[in-house]
Parts: C-alpha cells; sequence; structure tokens
C-alpha cells in the first residue's frame, strides 16, 4: 500500500464523499464511506493488521466513483480501495465470496458458475465474421438474459457484426473484488485477435470499463456508441411509451458515456430525467462484489436509487445488467437499451 500514500494523503478530510457515497448513506458509519477507507489504507501502508470491520468496509465499496467526482482535491478513493482488496487478499485475508467468485469463474469461465453453454440464446449456425467488428456478450446477458443477447446480436449482425469463438468472462468481477484477472484477459485478448476484430462492441458497462481499462491491441465501443452514429440505419418505429435512463457507474462516471444512450432513447421514445442524472447518477448497488458479498446491503442501495425514479414512466432503461438486476429486485419494470431498440425494430 506505500506506493499509493501519495494518492491517499490527498484526501483532505473534508467529507464531501459523505454526502454521495451509497454505502455509507445506508449504512451511516465513517468506516463505510471513501473517507474512512482512505484511513483504513494509509494505516494499512503502515502495517495496520486488518480486522474484520476493516475488511467489511473495504470490500463494501461498489466502485461507484461518486467519491472521485466530488473531491475537490483530486484524491481517488476508487483506486484506493481497489489497491486495499489487492493488498488484503495478498496478506491471505480474501472473504468468501471473494473465494466464491474465484472457483466460479476458475471452473467454468464465467461469473455465474453456470455450466451450460455461453451461447445457449443464439439460433444461428452461421455467424457473420469479417466486419472487423465483433459482439462481446458478456456473463449476465450470455446466462441470465438471454433475450437481451439475442435482441443485441439480433440487432448488430446488420451490420455485420461477429462472435468471438470461445468467449470467456472479462474478467471485471475478479478485478473489482482483487484478484488475478490476467488468465482471462489472455484468453479473450487471443479470442479477438484470432476473429481478427479491430472494434468490440459490448452492452455491458461492467465489461465495457474492463476491456477499456485492462485491454490493449483494440478498440472498445458500448453499443450506444455504436448505435448512436447509424440510428438512419436502424429503422426504428416511434414507440408510446415514456422512460427513464439509470447512468450505470462504469459507463458514466468512468468514462463519461452519457449522450450516446439518450440519443438512442430519444430516437425512439419519451426520455424524462431522473433528478440526479449523468455524473450525478445513484449507484444501483450491484458492483464491486457487494450485490454477492453483501446483497441486503445491496438492495438497500437498489431501494434508494429507485426514490430517485420519476413518477408514470413505462420503464427504466439502463445499460448495465447488474443494474438491470438489482432494480428490477425493488419491481421496477427495467428494460436494457438493446431490449428498447429490439421493441422499436420489430
Amino acid at each position: 500500500m506505500r506506493e499509493y500514500l501519495r494518492d491517499i494523503v490527498k484526501c483532505v478530510k473534508c467529507g464531501r464523499c459523505r454526502t454521495v457515497c451509497p454505502s455509507q448513506q445506508v449504512q451511516g458509519w465513517e468506516s463505510s464511506g471513501a473517507r474512512g477507507r482512505m484511513l483504513m489504507a494509509l494505516g494499512m501502508a503502515f502495517g495496520l493488521e486488518p480486522s474484520n470491520s476493516l475488511i467489511t468496509s473495504i470490500l463494501t465499496c461498489t466502485t461507484c466513483q461518486q467519491c472521485v467526482t466530488e473531491c475537490p482535491s483530486g484524491a481517488d478513493p476508487h483506486q484506493v480501495t481497489r489497491a486495499a482488496r489487492r493488498e488484503l487478499v495478498a496478506l491471505g485475508h480474501a472473504s468468501p465470496h471473494q473465494i466464491e467468485m474465484q472457483e466460479r469463474i476458475g471452473n467454468t469461465g464465467n461469473s455465474l458458475g453456470d455450466r451450460s453453454s455461453r451461447t445457449a440464446w443464439l439460433t444461428e449456425t452461421q455467424v457473420p465474421g469479417d466486419s472487423g467488428y465483433v459482439y462481446f456478450a458478456g456473463c449476465l446477458a450470455s446466462y441470465r438474459y438471454q433475450s437481451t443477447a439475442a435482441a443485441t446480436y439480433g440487432i448488430l449482425k446488420r451490420f455485420g457484426v461477429g462472435l468471438l469463438e470461445d468467449e470467456q468472462c472479462c474478467g471485471s468481477p475478479l478485478f473489482r473484488l482483487g484478484l488475478d484477472a490476467s488468465d482471462l484477459i489472455a484468453h479473450n485478448s487471443r479470442q479477438i485477435k484470432a476473429a481478427g476484430a479491430h472494434t468490440v462492441i459490448v452492452g455491458c458497462a461492467g465489461c465495457y470499463s474492463m476491456l477499456k481499462e485492462q485491454y490493449q491491441g483494440f478498440d472498445v465501443l458500448h453499443l450506444s456508441e455504436f448505435l448512436a452514429e447509424r440510428l438512419d440505419e436502424l429503422c426504428t418505429r416511434r414507440l408510446d411509451i415514456s422512460v427513464t435512463y439509470h447512468d450505470p457507474c462504469h459507463l458514466g462516471r468512468a468514462y463519461g458515456i452519457y449522450d450516446a444512450p439518450r440519443k438512442v432513447i430519444e430516437e425512439i421514445c419519451t426520455l424524462v430525467e431522473m433528478d440526479a442524472s449523468r455524473e450525478k447518477a445513484s449507484c444501483c448497488g450491484g458492483g464491486g462484489g457487494v450485490r454477492l458479498g453483501y446483497p441486503e446491503l445491496s438492495g438497500s442501495m437498489a431501494g434508494e436509487l429507485k426514490e430517485n425514479i420519476p413518477a408514470g414512466i413505462d420503464y427504466v432503461v439502463t445499460s448495465c445488467p447488474l443494474c438491470f438486476r438489482n432494480l428490477s429486485d425493488t419491481g421496477v419494470k427495467v428494460l436494457d437499451l438493446a431490449d428498447l431498440v429490439w421493441m422499436a425494430i420489430e
């Protein structure tokens, strides 16, 4: 942790992060927020023995980066927390849910531990593959939201987009938990190179962030970016519905992708913005391994987000399967962006 001391001491203890940290807003404790985690990381840098409460604090960060956007001194608690997670693992303090995720992916190549076919949603026996573009479906779309994977590919194949021969988990769940994702990065990189792809298109915010940050040798586009430049070619019809859009943390705050999904939505139906949106958007509570390790806390964060949804809308649209899952669990009607586009095409 000593190499992160320069980042840690940037925190001037002003407390602005307290107003936005979703974990702290639910739990209330100083240790459950970014400022508390920075103090714990400082202690770890000087040999503080990790206690159970310290470990819990470090692992209940959703990696939403709201603290980063609010910090007036330029501190990055998000990066420091990730480093603290790696340090805890190196010290032998891996939690049960970290071990579970590692075993799931190690045994099956996906974050769900599902041994069925990753492309069971695919009906075609032949797929295009010479456009230079490939679709990276991700674990949740491949195994839990197969209609979304099918809709996404149904849209993309019109543009000659292909698939990987043997896609595996992008590695984001391991990386966010402080675990080693290098084997997955190497495997998928070989697959992308073998496909002759210069651009990978993803519908999952977590996959997008991981591919963009940890992979090299090709471009990465989110589905919304790809479609926003091809609206005239989509031939969508206007839908008589109103929706609001939830900005996923790993797509919005992490990479500033705010306009593309809205451009696509407004081509199809009425968009009603949440009071807190774009860089101020609330976190759903699903990221950073929190849903797996602390499901009650994760659900409480989703409940907080639900209060920000405008009344009278037909659907919440998002571009992240974890956001989809957490919001759906609160009883909200949710659509993935690809599902909305597919509705307007069919």
